[in-house]
């Protein structure tokens, strides 16, 4: 008799993705618009075994499940962090100083540890279960949202004033270098001009 796997994506050899009922029955998951559900269960397929805490949301990857706008992507993350269905274990981008991605974990699961990415082990939180009713979670996410837009903007910004410092050296090189040229030019003007005297 084969031996079946220990994965929470397989079931009798299908592929499935598994949502718990406390979650779809939550006041979290209620305020959630439609593109932010469709993410948590595009998440969740990504969901293996061992790998919670270690999921990306990579807009390439995630073009093959149909997201094609960045927009409409990280707006559906800042939804599912901001109601506590998400949680980021590691931070990429600008924030990090190099391109690897963000990576993310599922609230009612634990976290394995990965030494390599950072990630330490944790117990499930079950933040989404904090809001008692649907007008706190509502609020809730509308301050998540400000606070993670706001957090973003400030690595952007942070980016973009390295690129403004870069213009400015470009923009003094060409001139020193016209100086140069110039010097040059009326040198050898100069230089002609005895020759042909």
């Amino acid at each position: 008799m084969k031996r079946q796997r220990n994965d929470e994506s397989i079931w009798n050899g299908v592929q499935h993705c598994r949502v718990r009922a406390d979650v779809t029955s939550s006041n979290a998951w209620r305020v959630l618009g439609n593109s932010a559900k469709a993410l948590y269960l595009d998440l969740r397929s990504k969901l293996k075994s061992d790998n919670n805490g270690n999921i990306n949301a990579v807009l390439s990857e995630m073009k093959h499940m149909g997201w094609s706008a960045p927009g409409t992507l990280s707006n559906a993350l800042y939804q599912l962090q901001a109601v506590g269905l998400i949680v980021r274990t590691r931070s990429g981008g600008v924030e990090r100083g190099s391109k690897v991605c963000s990576l993310y974990a599922f609230t009612d699961l634990s976290v394995n540890r990965f030494e390599r990415q950072g990630i330490d082990a944790r117990r499930p939180s079950f933040d989404y279960r904090n809001f008692r009713s649907v007008a706190e979670a509502q609020s809730a996410l509308a301050e998540g949202i400000e606070r993670l837009r706001a957090e973003s903007k400030d690595r952007k910004s942070g980016r973009s004033r390295k690129k403004i410092d870069a213009t400015r050296i470009e923009q003094v090189k060409p001139s020193i270098a016209t100086k140069i040229e110039q010097e040059r030019h009326f040198t050898c003007s100069k230089s002609a001009q005895v020759r042909i005297a």
